[in-house]
């Protein structure tokens, strides 16, 4: 008796529909692997790119300076004074306009002016890698309606944190001319524009305008004080650098403690004179008064 035989026929198409269910899983996981990299790799570099933004954004604001324009009514010799006896050993920059130095280097002019005086400080930690100034001045005699312009421009290419500029709104034939005015009780208003225009050391490009009215050399009216543009630009117009003189070259070979013992010596004098001045009035009046009451009781 012949043994059981069994064919069995291969389903070539069974075998055929694995293979390539087979191929087709894996190219879908491998797509799925390469797009799960891209978008990874994406988000990573969307990440980066952020914390980029925020790092540089950090430094911008750690290295954002805002200036501080004010008014000061001061001789010279007085400002050398306060930086001796203040201790200050800041820098700080007397600029001037095409007019030279001859108020400050002249010592009599220099003790004898009493000048209206722009200062620019930087209060800050951070350096100023550039400033240019420009400023404007119009004195008008309102009776004659007369004007008279004074326009200086500006320019350093680097103001150090806590140092400061001195600038002034008056050359010498304006100001002789305000001091005429005032003898002769004449109306008239100062004008005066500034413009300034400054670069931090994250680049930033700050644009400052300062415009006050000195109506009578008394009353002050701030017409604009503030920010008006801000924008990352690192690139400058490059300028020559102003002359300039720095205060603290006149006074670095003094002895500020001495010097200020000195100045405090003569401020008690001045204060026993004025004492002792006051004391001889009363004492005239209280003579006078009791003169009056016994002339009145006869």
């Amino acid at each position: 008796m012949n043994p059981l035989q069994v064919s069995v026929a291969t389903d070539w198409l069974v075998i055929a529909a694995t293979i390539i269910s087979g191929i087709f899983s894996a190219s879908a996981t491998l797509v799925a692997v390469i797009y799960s990299n891209k978008q990874t790799k994406a988000q990573l570099k969307q990440q980066e790119e952020k914390f980029a933004e925020e790092r540089e954004e950090q430094y911008r604001r750690s290295k954002y300076v805002v200036i501080m324009p004010s008014l000061i009514l001061a001789n010279f010799n007085s400002l050398l004074d306060r930086l001796i006896v203040q201790n200050d050993y800041n820098r700080v920059l007397l600029f001037s306009g095409n007019d030279g130095f001859d108020f400050f280097d002249d010592i009599d002019k220099r003790s004898m002016q009493l000048c209206r005086l722009l200062q620019i400080d930087n209060r800050s930690e951070s350096d100023i890698v550039d400033i240019e100034i420009k400023t404007e001045t119009i004195l008008q005699n309102k009776d004659s309606n007369e004007k008279s312009t004074y326009a200086t421009s500006n320019y350093t290419a680097l103001l150090r944190a806590h140092e400061r500029i001195a600038i002034r709104l008056a050359n010498q034939h304006q100001y002789e001319s305000i001091i005429k005015m005032n003898a002769g009780k004449v109306p008239h208003d100062l004008q005066f524009d500034c413009s300034i225009v400054y670069t931090t050391l994250a680049k930033q490009r700050i644009e400052y305008h300062y415009e006050v009215i000195i109506s009578n050399d008394k009353r002050i009216e701030i017409v604009h004080d503030g920010i008006e543009k801000v924008e990352n630009n690192s690139d400058k117009p490059f300028s020559a650098t102003s002359p300039f003189r720095n205060l603290q070259d006149y006074i670095s070979s003094i002895d500020r403690s001495a010097y200020s013992w000195e100045k405090m010596a003569q401020a008690q004098v001045r204060g026993m004179q004025n004492a002792m001045l006051l004391y001889s009035a009363q004492s005239t009046q209280q003579s006078d008064n009791t003169n009056l009451v016994g002339k009145n009781e006869e």
